[in-house]
């Protein structure tokens, strides 16, 4: 999923753009009285400038997004309702704004691994490829899949395995990790849920997936072929730093918002360690700026356009005298939520879009928040796995030359086995909130 130039310069526009609106929300996040429609406008510029180089892919699915939820805007309007432009437009900034913030991190926590030292084999192999992708990713997200692909494929094609350890190692940090982008959305629907809760219910799962997976590839007639990424752990540390600083202020101010947390702290953490090379800092903020963030448009449109949508399904859900699919929002609700989501994904459904149908039909059932946000969380690292057009798949597709439906195909038994824990976790969780 690269971003395409196609005038001089659009790409810096773009990432001046889109890092002025980062700012701009940070500003909001200290307590500023700066307007929304700073980055309202910032964000939005940045997509229309880059939507002729957007994947085609992405541009239909946001395009479709965008007209859907034009015509719901506009269903609802007719029934009554009062249309606010800002609250169309601003929907999911402060999920964008903290995508754009971890991908600073990318500049100062990268696995480091020699391109002489030779690949491990076996289990052991396994094994580290499994957890290197499932830290890192949980940091810098998609760019740990390229780090450890590149290495592990080098003068040699991708295997099966090799692809099933990437994409199921990666996806499955979606169950915890609170710098994914799966977190953010799920924040946004969920405001109130409850870090330490989500964690402790995900961190579970996603053990459990990596074993489903460790045991599927270290079987003899698999793991005696398999070379893996020769992990260095030492490279953990800022994650590590992050995490402990994010708990830290929680603990202090619980009522801080958890998304406008990380997007303060992943940019000013990373900008203090590269002040440590300073001879280095500035070219490798300009690259950044310049060449990583603009490669973000497609997430970019496809978020927007699921805000819109989002706010015509409100809009059409507040017209509607009410309606709502169940009568109250606990475990089986979850479940089903979850089967559904993970169903829309088997079609090519975006976890974003489904997410979005589902969140303003679900808020007035006054749900458990923690409850809410951990199907979200779930419904993204299952479905982002056995998606044919989900973002990783095609991004490993583009970059490897392994097919999508093929990645679906081999991660559809795990994700049917991840169901069961995955319903268990939840009617937990359903059954300590009612305790």
């Amino acid at each position: 999923m690269t971003h395409k130039t196609f005038i001089p310069n659009t790409n810096a526009l773009i990432g001046a753009l889109m890092v002025i609106s980062l700012l701009s929300m940070m500003g909001r996040g200290l307590g500023l009285s700066l307007p929304l429609w700073i980055p309202i406008v910032g964000y939005w510029a940045a997509a229309l400038i880059s939507s002729p180089g957007l994947a085609s892919r992405n541009l239909r699915q946001s395009l479709l997004l965008l007209t859907v939820g034009i015509g719901c805007i506009s269903w609802g309007t007719y029934q009554g309702q009062q249309f606010q432009l800002e609250d169309m437009l601003g929907r999911n900034l402060e999920l964008i704004s903290m995508l754009v913030a971890v991908s600073f991190l990318g500049l100062v926590s990268q696995p480091a691994a020699a391109q002489s030292q030779d690949l491990p084999q076996g289990r052991r192999a396994v094994t580290s490829t499994l957890s290197g992708v499932h830290l890192f990713g949980a940091v810098i997200n998609l760019s740990s899949v390229f780090i450890l692909g590149d290495r592990m494929t080098h003068n040699r094609p991708m295997s099966r395995e090799q692809a099933i350890a990437l994409t199921r190692g990666f996806s499955s940090a979606a169950f915890w990790s609170p710098f994914f982008a799966a977190m953010g959305v799920a924040y946004t629907f969920a405001p109130g849920a409850d870090l330490q809760s989500i964690m402790l219910a995900g961190i579970p799962l996603a053990l459990i997936a990596l074993l489903v997976t460790w045991l599927e590839l270290s079987r003899i007639d698999k793991a005696v072929d398999f070379s893996g990424y020769p992990m260095n752990y030492s490279s953990l540390w800022l994650p590590a730093l992050l995490a402990i600083c994010v708990f830290a202020v929680r603990h202090q101010r619980p009522d801080f918002p958890i998304l406008t947390l990380i997007t303060l702290l992943a940019p000013s953490i990373s900008l203090l360690v590269l002040l440590h090379h300073p001879r280095r800092t500035t070219s490798r903020l300009q690259q950044h700026v310049t060449e990583r963030v603009p490669r973000m448009s497609n997430e970019l449109s496809l978020f927007l356009a699921a805000g819109v949508l989002s706010y015509g399904l409100h809009l059409v859900q507040s017209g509607t005298s009410g309606w709502l699919p169940f009568n109250s929002f606990g475990s089986l609700e979850a479940i089903l939520c979850l089967g559904f989501s993970l169903l829309m994904a088997l079609f090519g459904i975006h976890p974003i879009i489904s997410i979005s149908l589902l969140g303003p039909l679900l808020t007035p059932l006054n749900p458990d928040q923690s409850l809410l946000a951990m199907m979200f969380l779930a419904s993204w690292a299952l479905g982002s796995a056995i998606g044919p057009l989900s973002g990783m798949n095609l991004a490993v597709q583009g970059r490897y030359g392994i097919e999508a439906v093929s990645l679906m195909r081999w991660n559809l038994p795990y994700a049917a086995i991840m169901f069961i824990p995955t319903a268990i976790i939840l009617y937990l969780l359903a059954w300590f909130s009612l305790s």
